[in-house]
């Protein structure tokens, strides 16, 4: 997955302090110190490790399976693909926002920078809207972001959905012809776009290769 990106240009770094020399040496040294603490406490848990028992080490194999799981928690109900947890409450968010008024599109539909305008510019597709506010914005562009692809060098940003390549690539047996295609026109194949599963698919469709 690519970096998230920032939605705004970042601001200069301030001038840096005659005693930042004198700062970096004293993050060095607090670094040493807790790298050195890891591992003292590594080297005991090891050791308690090599001593447990059967049981012990039945519990510590289901702990871990569970730490695993929590990695890619399942999806919300009523959603289909999993998300990050970190990025859950971006989705969330997003979607209280933004499926409001009409269905919610997966981030990968679009370009990373075909998202950072709809989410910054107060016309919205010929309606005037009140962006996100802040600090909700910066939550939905960190799932935005991480969940969508940037433009290939020279690529002109698509704003509708019939002239994004990554929308097609998503439909790869679909030929839309000259049909306009709009978020509106989602549900005629995905019956769950709604709830923003597009997974499900019209029984046309769910055998389709």
């Amino acid at each position: 997955m690519p970096p998230v990106q920032p939605l705004f240009p970042p601001t200069p770094p301030p001038p840096r302090s005659p005693h930042s020399s004198l700062w970096k040496r004293g993050r060095l040294l607090l670094l040493f110190g807790l790298v050195l603490l890891w591992s003292v406490l590594g080297g005991l848990g090891l050791a308690q490790a090599r001593s447990g028992n059967g049981a012990n080490s039945g519990e510590r194999s289901n702990s871990t399976a569970g730490a695993i799981a929590q990695v890619i928690s399942p999806a919300p109900e009523g959603l289909v693909d999993p998300v990050l947890p970190e990025f859950q409450l971006g989705q969330e968010l997003y979607l209280e926002n933004c499926a409001s008024c009409h269905v919610g599109l997966p981030p990968a539909t679009m370009p990373t920078e075909t998202w950072r305008t709809v989410l910054t510019n107060p016309t919205h597709y010929g309606v005037q809207i009140t962006p996100i506010s802040e600090p909700s914005i910066y939550v939905v562009w960190n799932y935005i972001s991480f969940y969508s692809r940037p433009l290939r060098s020279n690529e002109a940003t698509p704003y509708r959905l019939r002239s994004s390549r990554y929308f097609r690539v998503l439909h790869p047996n679909v030929e839309f012809g000259s049909d306009r295609v709009t978020v509106r026109s989602c549900v005629a194949c995905h019956p769950g776009a709604e709830q923003y599963d597009y997974r499900s698919l019209t029984p046309e469709w769910e055998d389709a290769p």
